[in-house]
């Protein structure tokens, strides 16, 4: 028993330490540098609907924030009006996230301009925020140095692809575009509209014959890749590059799950919160992780030694 003592007295300091180290390096803005295993310039981080943890989701504030921070890319979401304008929104509806309701597809271009963002993060930091374009979006991007990673939603008519890859097409960056979707005829149509462009059907969790049908799909529309959520494992992240498809991972917002998908070799990452942006005491922050790491490894055998 009194060997115990000063190992007891160890473990409470070290313990002490640590959490220590947790606060201070619990910010809401963290960098993806701050791991252990990822290299600098070594992974592509894509804000998703733009730096919506700082900002409202699919805004031009959140691509703007998401070009100050140091993104590669920006996703954003996007359905066509009813007068056949593509506009920037998650959801089917309005409701959510301003203050009407009904669905795009109901509202012209001038209808959908009347109303105003009211929900999202920060929001009372930008007021009077308006639905945005896709079209102002790309500014965005553009002026950043920002890579544009487009989702089509599934409510979108697939004959509107025409009048997508039309726009596209008629960009100065036309060929730094990435699409993605959960629709298979929208994936298969963009990219034969735009054969040059990649094209990633999105996979959410599911069964492995999910998979199956995604990865079939791909490979019969000649798309590009997967982008898939955080909750695939290792084997299934293997099933698809060994059908010679490339890889992204949604929506990572943690350096632990970053590092996990690193290791399988995935490089392209969408995040709500993490940057690849180098902040102040990223050397410390890797420092503490290790000796978390080294902690729980020495709590662990001393819990089955003892």
């Amino acid at each position: 028993m009194t060997a115990k003592k000063p190992i007891s007295a160890l473990l409470a300091v070290l313990l002490a330490f640590v959490c220590a180290g947790d606060c201070s390096a619990a910010d809401k803005i963290q960098s993806v540098y701050s791991s252990a295993v990822i290299s600098a310039g070594s992974v592509r981080m894509i804000a998703h609907r733009g730096y919506s943890s700082i900002a409202p989701e699919n805004t031009l504030p959140a691509f703007r924030e998401a070009g100050r921070h140091g993104f590669w890319g920006a996703e954003c979401d996007i359905s066509p009006t009813k007068d056949g304008v593509w506009v920037i929104m998650h959801d089917e509806t309005v409701d959510r996230t301003t203050d009407g309701k009904g669905k795009v597809a109901d509202f012209t271009l001038d209808e959908i301009r009347e109303l105003t963002v009211d929900s999202g993060s920060n929001v009372g930091r930008y007021p009077g925020t308006k639905v945005p374009t896709l079209v102002e979006y790309l500014d965005v991007c553009k002026k950043y140095g920002m890579h544009p990673v487009i989702e089509i939603k599934t409510c979108s008519p697939v004959e509107a692809m025409d009048s997508l890859a039309a726009l596209l097409r008629s960009r100065e960056e036309k060929d730094m575009f990435t699409v993605i979707t959960f629709g298979q005829e929208h994936a298969k149509r963009i990219k034969q509209l735009l054969p040059e462009t990649p094209v990633y059907l999105l996979l959410g969790g599911g069964p492995d014959d999910d998979l199956d049908a995604a990865i079939n799909c791909c490979l019969d529309g000649g798309l590009d890749g997967i982008d898939f959520a955080y909750v695939w494992k290792e084997n299934d992240v293997g099933r698809i590059k060994e059908a010679g498809l490339k890889t992204m991972v949604w929506t990572v917002d943690d350096v632990d799950t970053a590092e996990k998908f690193y290791k399988m070799g995935v490089r392209d990452f969408t995040t709500n919160t993490l940057t690849q942006q180098r902040l102040p005491g990223n050397a410390l922050r890797r420092f503490i992780r290790r000796l978390q790491a080294l902690f729980n490894s020495f709590r662990l055998w001393f819990a089955v030694s003892c």
